[in-house]
């Protein structure tokens, strides 16, 4: 776990409440590597976030430092794991958001979402469970 998100769970332990961080867990039955790579490709996110209505990239290749552009601005690739885990921090503000691609079996992922300020403020939206309803239905029917 990077140092920042673990500064940002030590400040929601202090606090102890639940406005102040988001987290979604869903599991999905396609291989780990499948689902990364889904939620990683920009072109996928409008698919099944809602909020999103289009997503762009900096770089050819997606690593560590690499800018999302959305509909709600620009968020840096913080920490980097192949096929494991990718975390996102947006550049004006103090919002972080981490996926986890926990490998349940040769088909089947757990996804493990987190989000938060890192400043221990409050969130002003938060994804839905919904959005990722939506991911799994997406990826299921491939």
């Amino acid at each position: 776990m990077c140092i920042n998100m673990k500064k940002l769970l030590d400040k929601m332990e202090e606090r102890k409440i639940n406005n102040y961080s988001n987290e979604i867990r869903i599991t999905i039955n396609k291989p780990s590597k499948k689902v990364f790579e889904f939620v990683l490709e920009p072109n996928n996110t409008h698919l099944w976030c809602k909020d999103i209505k289009q997503e762009t990239i900096d770089t050819e290749q997606i690593g560590l430092n690499t800018i999302y552009i959305n509909n709600f601005g620009k968020l840096r690739v913080t920490d980097y794991e192949r096929n494991v885990y990718f975390e996102l921090s947006e550049i004006d503000t103090e919002y972080q958001c981490s996926y986890s691609f926990k490998k349940i079996d040769e088909n089947t992922t757990e996804l493990i979402y987190f989000e938060g300020m890192l400043d221990g403020s409050e969130l002003s939206d938060v994804m839905d469970f919904e959005d990722f309803e939506k991911l799994k239905e997406l990826l299921e029917k491939q």
